[in-house]
């Protein structure tokens, strides 16, 4: 407070001092002038020439400093007034004090401007003190209260179970009552429950798992270019080159092998961007080719796999997909939806937004039931139409799975017969009990070298392309393509 005084009182003292300085450079008068006094003297005594005075005497008078120069102090020109008029002083046009005057009025001003600047940067200073003060106490406050909201948070779920597992028990009892289920059958839905669980628990286990081996490999390729900085030895650097080169040596095996099996049809749908279907009746190996597809992708050009959608994900995780690492997996009928409706937006900002986009996969299995479901059914059908021209574009490779490759069988896709019949590829597979794969199957829809789709063309599936021999060819233990 005394500091706000103490500036506005000096602020005061400059303007006065500006108004001062600048009223004292002005001049006075246009003309050079002179000042006179009438002075008559008397002949009747002093107390008459006192009265003269008092009115005459008294009052100055102004005239010309030329006109008075010029004629002789009016003695010529009156008199008969002798010495009645005297001179009092001169008062010349030029202001003596006019330079003093504007420098007094110029640091006056600048004297107020910086009282006011001082002031300004000090109130401005205070005001971000009490804000800075004002936030951290608002955040000591939402720190204090955040525990009792959790510790509200918490007891309102632990209430909202409790309650839910009341009313499930009242319920269970009230169907007893009624003969609508006995004990065995609510010991039986517990362990599906409990079944399920375990599962879902597994699916984000492995998710964990693969984010662990994702965060290994990137440290170990940090390694390695931090160990060629620092001047590692170079028969460190040479092993780490020799595994990489082991790693691809094994890539270019099977890849020759691959174009080497039957004028290399396996290596063309590898390497092709049409969405494949595998279809066939269950127990025909549709999961183990699938896998093995999304697998050699994955190996040979760094493919991921962004996606599952699969309704039995659970159980084929613990099988066909046991050596698949998916990002993400929709099983439930409201996740499958969803996911067909995400893949579609997917696609559309892969092709307008990401120029510089790396290839990944996407695995579709079930696609026989989709059509059934109301949650799934129009999703569905938008997502195979989509799937017709822009997972190319998105640089997205598609595999889907289904028993047959009717309408329906390929989620209610009306219209789109001859669109998938050329736009894609179709793999049937064989099967002579329901469990054992035939090593035979059936392809349509890859192009010939004249670019025209072959139809119903037969081919052998090799006994080495399953996920597990794929697996173990990259980690240590090759296949024997001669075998």
């Amino acid at each position: 407070m005394k500091q706000g005084v103490f500036e506005l009182a000096l602020a005061g003292v400059c303007g006065v001092a500006a108004i001062i300085g600048l009223a004292t450079s002005q001049t006075r008068q246009p003309y050079d002038l002179t000042q006179i006094q009438f002075c008559p003297r008397s002949a009747n005594g002093v107390h008459s020439q006192i009265a003269l005075d008092k009115r005459f005497c008294n009052q100055p008078r102004f005239v010309l400093t030329e006109e008075w120069q010029r004629y002789g102090l009016y003695g010529s020109i009156i008199p008969y007034k002798g010495d009645a008029i005297q001179w009092v002083r001169d008062l010349p046009t030029d202001n003596p004090n006019q330079l003093l005057g504007y420098g007094i009025a110029v640091i006056g001003l600048w004297g107020v401007v910086g009282c006011l600047l001082v002031r300004s940067q000090r109130l401005k200073r205070t005001d971000y003190e009490l804000g800075e003060l004002e936030k951290t106490y608002d955040y000591a406050t939402w720190q204090h209260n955040k525990y009792k909201r959790e510790v509200k948070q918490h007891s309102t779920q632990l209430y909202t179970e409790r309650l839910k597992d009341g009313l499930t028990d009242l319920d269970v009892h009230s169907r007893k009552e009624l003969g609508l289920t006995d004990e065995e059958n609510e010991r039986a839905k517990a362990r599906i429950q409990l079944e399920d669980f375990m599962k879902a628990r597994a699916v984000n286990h492995s998710v964990m798992d693969k984010t662990i081996a994702e965060n290994l490999r990137d440290r170990a390729k940090a390694e390695q270019e931090r160990s060629k900085i620092e001047g590692k030895t170079k028969g460190a650097i040479a092993d780490s080159d020799n595994q990489q080169s082991v790693d691809q040596q094994r890539a270019n095996q099977l890849i020759e092998a691959l174009k080497a099996h039957e004028d290399g049809w396996l290596w063309k749908i590898i390497d092709n961007q049409k969405p494949v279907w595998v279809l066939g009746e269950a127990g025909s190996g549709k999961s183990t080719l699938a896998a093995s597809i999304v697998m050699l992708r994955e190996y040979l050009f760094d493919m991921p796999l962004y996606q599952l959608i699969d309704a039995h994900s659970g159980e084929n995780l613990r099988n066909a997909w046991r050596y698949l690492s998916p990002q993400l997996i929709a099983q439930t009928e409201e996740e499958i939806g969803l996911a067909f409706d995400d893949a579609r937006s997917r696609w559309l900002d892969r092709i307008n937004n990401q120029p510089e986009k790396r290839p990944q996969q996407l695995l579709v299995d079930e696609f026989t039931n989709y059509s059934e479901s109301d949650i799934t059914k129009e999703p569905a059908k938008k997502f195979v139409k989509a799937s017709l021209s822009d997972p190319r574009k998105a640089e997205e490779r598609l595999v889907c799975i289904a028993h047959f490759f009717t309408n329906t069988a390929v989620g209610g896709s009306d219209g789109t017969a001859k669109g998938r019949a050329r736009g894609t590829i179709q793999i049937d597979r064989k099967t002579a009990d329901g469990k054992t794969p035939l090593k035979v199957a059936t392809i349509n829809g890859l192009n010939n070298s004249l670019g025209d789709a072959e139809v119903d063309k037969k081919v052998t599936i090799p006994a080495w392309l399953t996920p597990e021999s794929i697996h173990k060819h990259f980690n240590g233990q090759p296949i024997d393509f001669d075998d």
